[in-house]
C-alpha cells in the first residue's frame, strides 16, 4: 500500500484565488462590482415568474365561470326580460328591414331555447301582425319586405299555441309568397290547432310538392293526437300523393298507430322498393353531378328504412319480422341495421332467423 503523501502547504493568499467560497482570505475582484458592495442577489421567482398567478389564473376561473352561467341560461331559457327586450328592437327598429331582423333574431331564440313566449300574451304578438305585417308598398323591394316581415313573424307565432295566432297561420297559407305560406303551413303544423284541419286538407289536395308536404306532416300530428278526419286525409295521400309522398303517408299512419298503414310498410322495409322511384332524387336532382345525386338519394332511402323499422316496431303484424332480420343482417347501414335489431327487440323477437 502506497505510504500516503501530504500535499505542500499552500499560503492563504494563494488559495484564496482559487474558491471565491473560501471562508478565509480577501475576496475575489469581481470585474465592475466595486468590493465595498454586496452582488444583487437572485431571488428565485421573479416578477415575471409569478405574474400569471395574479392575472392568468385568475382570467381562467371568470372565463371558466362564465361559460358555466352562459351555459345553465341557455338550458333554463331566455328571461322575460330578453323577450321584451327583442320586442322593444321590434317597435323601435328604424325602418322594415330592421324591424325583420329582430323578428328573425326572436325567432331564432325561441328555436333554440334561449327565449321564450311564456309571459308574452298572444294578443300582444297577433298586434305585431296588424301593425307591421300589412303590404308596404308596390314595389318589388316593398313586396320582399313585407314577405320577409311575414314569414319570420309566423315563426315567431310556432312557439305559442293560441287561437287568434293559428287563425293568421291559415291566413297565411293565401298569401301570394311561397315562403309565407311555408312558414305558415310549418307554424299550423307545430300549433297542432284541430281547427285548422279543413285548410290543411285543401292544401295537401292542391298544393305544390313542399306544400303538400309540409300539409302531410301537420295533419299527421293531428291524426297522432287522435283526429280521425286528419288520420282520412293522411289516408287520401295514399293513393293520390308522389311516391315521396305516400310513403310518408304511411309513416304517418303507422305512427298514429292507423292500420291502413299496414299494406304499405313492407315495401318501405326493402332497399328494393326504392330502386324506381325518381322523387327521390330530390328537385335538384337536374342540377347535380351523379355521385352528388347518387349521395343525396342514398341519404333519402337510409332514412325512409330507419322511420320504417321504427313504424314496424309499433306494428303487430308477423309478416314484417322476416324483413327487419334482412336489414338487420345485411343491410350496408349502420343507422339501418341498428334501428332494425332495436324493431325486432321491441316487438319481442329474435335477430335469428326461426
Amino acid at each position: 500500500m502506497a505510504p500516503a503523501t501530504r500535499e505542500p502547504a499552500t499560503s492563504d493568499s494563494s488559495r484564496a484565488g482559487d474558491s471565491p467560497f473560501e471562508s478565509s482570505g480577501p475576496p475575489p475582484q469581481l470585474p465592475g462590482v466595486p468590493l465595498d458592495e454586496e452582488p444583487g442577489q437572485h431571488v428565485p421567482g421573479s416578477f415575471l415568474g409569478v405574474l400569471p398567478q395574479f392575472f392568468v389564473f385568475p382570467l381562467i376561473l371568470v372565463a371558466t365561470l362564465t361559460a358555466a352561467w352562459l351555459g345553465l341560461r341557455l338550458l333554463m331559457g331566455g328571461t322575460p326580460d330578453d323577450v321584451r327586450a327583442v320586442l322593444d328592437d321590434i317597435h323601435l327598429a328604424a325602418g322594415p328591414h330592421g324591424r325583420w331582423q329582430a323578428m328573425h333574431t326572436l325567432a331564432d331564440g325561441l328555436r333554440r331555447g334561449s327565449l321564450a313566449l311564456d309571459e308574452v300574451p298572444a294578443a300582444e304578438l297577433a298586434a305585431l301582425w296588424t301593425r307591421y305585417a300589412g303590404p308596404q308598398g308596390d314595389t318589388a323591394e316593398a313586396r320582399e319586405q313585407t314577405a320577409r316581415t311575414r314569414h319570420y313573424l309566423l315563426q315567431v307565432f310556432a312557439w305559442k299555441r293560441a287561437p287568434e295566432l293559428a287563425a293568421i297561420a291559415q291566413e297565411a297559407l293565401a298569401d301570394e309568397d311561397r315562403s309565407v305560406r311555408l312558414a305558415g303551413l310549418s307554424a299550423l303544423a307545430q300549433m297542432r290547432d284541430a281547427a285548422a284541419l279543413p285548410a290543411l286538407a285543401g292544401v295537401l289536395d292542391a298544393g305544390d310538392d313542399g306544400e303538400r308536404f309540409l300539409a302531410l306532416g301537420a295533419l299527421a300530428r293531428l291524426a297522432v293526437d287522435g283526429s280521425a278526419p286528419a288520420a282520412d286525409a293522411v289516408a287520401g295521400a295514399l293513393v293520390s300523393g308522389s311516391g315521396l309522398l305516400a310513403r310518408n303517408a304511411v309513416l304517418a299512419l303507422a305512427d298514429a298507430g292507423d292500420p291502413r298503414a299496414a299494406p304499405g310498410l313492407p315495401a318501405l322495409l326493402s332497399r328494393a322498393g326504392y330502386d324506381l322511384d325518381p322523387s327521390l332524387d330530390g328537385p335538384d336532382a337536374a342540377l347535380q353531378d351523379a355521385a352528388s345525386r347518387a349521395n343525396g338519394r342514398a341519404n333519402v332511402v337510409e332514412g325512409f328504412l330507419v322511420q320504417a323499422c321504427r313504424a314496424a316496431s309499433k306494428s303487430p303484424d308477423p309478416a314484417l319480422a322476416p324483413l327487419l332480420r334482412a336489414l338487420a343482417a345485411d343491410d350496408p347501414s349502420l343507422k339501418v341495421r341498428s334501428a332494425a335489431i332495436n324493431a325486432l327487440h321491441d316487438r319481442g323477437e329474435s335477430t335469428e332467423n326461426p
